[in-house]
């Protein structure tokens, strides 16, 4: 039990980091898009009082309008991230039942759905001067109705699959 409520502390704290990293860069994002904005109402309006030329400002306009789009841009693909990840904490239940399942699949499957499972839960190992790091991504529940529905982990349903057919 203390080593599930270790556990989800660190889940937790993963989710609400990685979920700050994502505002932060749609903060950077907005602001850089406000810059651009800001700089080509400053050509526009040089344009309209007369005090430089269109064909000194057009190169210029032209490449601040391709970065706002470039911005505009990676602010939906944030925001689509953002949407995806979600922000809820996990509970201790939650996490149990995906200990269990995890659980599940090491001890009753076969070595073929063990090893993808790992390759599709570990991103990669470090060893640094006799450190080992485990860089890891959560399998996560993209919705609460799915949760009736399938396993934690799509391999998961697979192998209940292959065990429960009668062939």
């Amino acid at each position: 039990e203390s080593n599930m409520e270790k556990l989800v502390k660190l889940v937790n704290q993963e989710i609400i980091a990685s979920y700050s990293g994502l505002k932060e860069k749609i903060d950077c994002i907005d602001n850089e898009m406000q810059e651009v904005k800001s700089k080509l109402s400053r050509h526009y309006e040089a344009l309209e009082t007369g005090k430089l030329d269109l064909d000194d400002l057009a190169p210029r306009i032209k490449e601040l309008k391709a970065r706002l789009n470039e911005l505009s841009q990676a602010r939906l693909l944030a925001d689509a991230e953002l949407t995806a990840q979600g922000v809820s904490e996990l509970d201790a239940a939650t996490i149990k039942s995906y200990a269990n399942d995890l659980s599940h699949l090491l001890y009753e499957t076969d070595a073929i759905e063990r090893k993808s499972f790992l390759k599709s839960f570990v991103k990669k190992i470090t060893v640094n001067q006799g450190q080992v790091t485990i860089h890891y991504a959560l399998p996560m529940l993209i919705d609460k109705r799915e949760q009736e529905q399938i396993g934690v982990l799509p391999i998961v349903t697979s192998a209940m699959r292959t065990q429960r057919s009668p062939n």
